[in-house]
């Protein structure tokens, strides 16, 4: 029995005085060296974690470090890889929590009667509860110190991807942080030994009585609190797109890739009882076209629910968060490209060295009702206590109507050319702003202003950025152009778009015209090439780190059968039969925990997918089904491969027995 070493080490575990540390760590190892490929995908998950981390925080400290002399592009690209490298962090720490969390959990419900053994020698449940603490405590040691170990090796990496994307410029070569490493490293531990608390509690709730239970893994109905909890996870994930529209302009992308996280935690809580029925209607076709192999699959996975939730569980989330990071930020960046192209009234954007000052002579071509200057810039704004860059548009008041779509005016847009700020009514409700109040901004060129708030409109339907006195960005514009709108008394077609563009060549051959819709399907993209990039950086580190889970706890519930294989055998049937029937159990498992993560899927894009849509946007339609197909297939390969060759190695080792 596995459990008599450590029975005989819980005997020593004096019960009036305590748990002795020196002895519970003892029992711990002891039990960690007999259940080493148990115990491997928790800690290769707590690795990757703290390497990570490690190389994510360095990479922070090196950009919060960079000398005052550093050019501000350089700047802005590394507080734009930071805030991709703290998103990965957070999705990085959800997906360890949940593995290391789900591993202990497993390996305790199949250690039942071994716990129950220990209660009947006369091990007390808290002295159960701290040898399992122990065993993670230990885990997580090793854990974190290889993760330190690693995180040179992963910061290099990291630095020299984000350079290949263009994401980082050449001359940026991050440090490794001691400070950092230290704070990963009891990180690291604290993760652990957290993410074990209920593996711990439910270890020190079983009762000696178990001892004589046929199954290990018992199969009791999920617990009220859990099943509140999945109710409350699920709604709270089905409830966040609607934050999507009302958020602030840079927080919608995070909170597009976070809406998948509670749904996740969600049906990962209720899948022990999601999976009986999922798991039921995946199997009932391979009983009725398949011999006793597929009967017996389908028995197997619907009489151990629990059994079948820890191996979909990881295919669930690697599904999930996969299919709702890509799904839900090409939904948003085509709802941000059709969000430009309703701001927008203008037919040509001119542009060029020069082109602000040209605009006055474009006003006087044939057929042109308007020509309007634009700057773009960031400006910082600071209220409630916070600083927050937005989007500001410099422009000249005449004729800003006649370019742009903004309804409900409130207050007096010509008011801008003397200093001021006109704002998107969501923008200033965010903010706080009030009209005719000043507001605090940071300009581009560093020094600080209280211009008034003029004037609020409606303009665009996500809440755009605000609108400035052009001098207000003297020096500091991205870009500068002139918007060009067409006069109105005929209707607008290709040829009149061409010949006033025509005309504008003629008169101005120096500078550049473009049709609006197609500069800003230019800008639009490169936008959404950024999120594309982000999100596949995103479900990549989150498809990696999982398939690890996958990996392992489906070896772990196919390679602790050897006993229900061998009866199997004993009973007559052949290992061709036994090997198929493992296939089939876990085709089906697989396919369960692919349904589960379609279905996180499904309510995180089609959730999003109706607000944008109730919004006013074309209802946006993309949705990358090459990559999720991708990561889905690459689950159900891993589950197979991980499935038949511990049942494989256990039935050619089974060379006495009948075939």
């Amino acid at each position: 029995m596995k459990a008599t070493s450590t029975a005989a080490a819980i005997r020593e575990l004096p019960v009036e005085r305590g748990v002795r540390l020196r002895t519970l760590f003892t029992v711990a190892w002891l039990t960690l060296r007999s259940r080493t490929s148990g115990f491997a995908g928790a800690v290769v998950a707590l690795t990757l974690g703290v390497a990570f981390a490690g190389a994510a925080t360095s990479m922070l400290a090196s950009g919060a470090a960079l000398p005052p002399h550093t050019p501000a592009s350089v700047r802005e690209a590394v507080a734009e890889s930071g805030a991709l490298l703290v998103m990965l962090a957070v999705i990085g720490v959800f997906v360890t929590v949940f593995v290391v969390s789900g591993t202990f959990a497993f390996i305790v419900a199949q250690r039942r009667k071994e716990l129950a053994v220990l209660r009947t020698v006369g091990a007390a449940p808290h002295q159960v509860r701290g040898m399992v603490m122990a065993e993670t405590a230990l885990a997580a040691l090793v854990a974190s110190t290889l993760g330190v170990l690693l995180a040179p090796v992963f910061t290099s990496a990291v630095a020299r991807l984000l350079r290949w994307q263009g994401l980082l410029p050449e001359e940026f070569a991050p440090s490794v942080s001691g400070g950092a490493l230290a704070g990963c490293f009891v990180s690291g531990v604290a993760v652990g030994l957290v993410a074990t608390i209920t593996a711990a509690r439910r270890a020190g709730s079983v009762r000696p009585v178990e001892a004589m239970r046929a199954a290990s893994l018992a199969d009791q109905p999920i617990g009220k609190g859990r099943r509140l909890g999945g109710l409350a996870a699920l709604a709270c994930g089905a409830g966040m797109p609607a934050l999507v529209p009302i958020a602030p302009p840079d927080g919608r992308a995070p909170l597009t890739m976070f809406v998948s996280m509670p749904l996740v935690l969600g049906f990962a809580l209720l899948s022990p009882a999601l999976t009986a029925w999922v798991g039921a209607l995946v199997t009932t076709p391979l009983a009725r076209w398949t011999s006793a192999t597929g009967e017996l699959a389908r028995e197997n996975v619907r009489m151990a629910p629990r059994r079948t939730a820890a191996t979909a569980g990881p295919v669930l989330i690697t599904v999930g968060l996969a299919g709702s990071l890509l799904g839900g930020t090409t939904l948003l960046g085509e709802a941000m490209a059709a969000d430009s192209r309703q701001v927008w009234r203008s037919h040509l954007v001119v542009s060029g060295p020069g082109a602000a000052e040209a605009a006055g002579s474009l006003r006087d071509l044939p057929g042109v009702a308007a020509a309007v200057p634009v700057a773009s810039g960031d400006v910082e704004v600071l209220t409630n206590r916070t600083v927050r860059t937005v989007s500001a548009m410099g422009v000249d008041p005449d004729g800003v109507s006649r370019v742009m779509n903004l309804a409900r005016v409130e207050g007096d847009l010509g008011a801008l050319r003397s200093g001021a700020v006109a704002a998107d009514r969501g923008q200033a409700e965010t903010f706080g702003w009030r009209l005719g109040e000043r507001v605090e901004l940071k300009l581009p060129d560093g020094t600080r202003a209280r211009p008034p708030l003029v004037a609020v409109f409606d303009g665009s339907p996500l809440g755009g950025g605000v609108l400035v006195s052009r001098d207000l960005l003297a020096g500091g514009a991205r870009w500068t152009a002139v918007h060009v709108t067409l006069e109105s008394g005929q209707p607008v077609t290709r040829a009149r778009v061409d010949a006033v563009r025509t005309g504008i060549g003629e008169r101005h051959p120096a500078l550049r015209t473009d049709r609006t819709e197609e500069i800003m399907a230019v800008m639009s993209g490169a936008r959404q090439e950024g999120m594309r990039i982000g999100a596949i950086a995103l479900a990549g580190f989150a498809v990696a780190y999982t398939l690890v889970a996958v990996a392992n706890t489906s070896a772990l519930s196919f390679g602790a059968r050897s006993e229900e294989f061998a009866r199997l055998l004993l009973l007559g049937a052949r290992r061709a039969q036994v090997l198929r029937m493992a296939l089939w159990e876990a085709l089906c498992v697989a396919a369960a925990g692919v349904l589960l993560g379609v279905a996180v899927t499904g309510v995180a894009v089609l959730g999003l997918r109706s607000v944008l849509g109730g919004l006013g946007l074309e209802a946006p339609t993309a949705f990358p089904w090459t990559e999720v197909g991708t990561v889905a297939g690459a689950c159900v390969l891993v589950v197979l491969v991980s499935a038949l060759v511990p049942t494989g190695l256990m039935l050619r080792r089974a060379t006495s027995m009948p075939a």
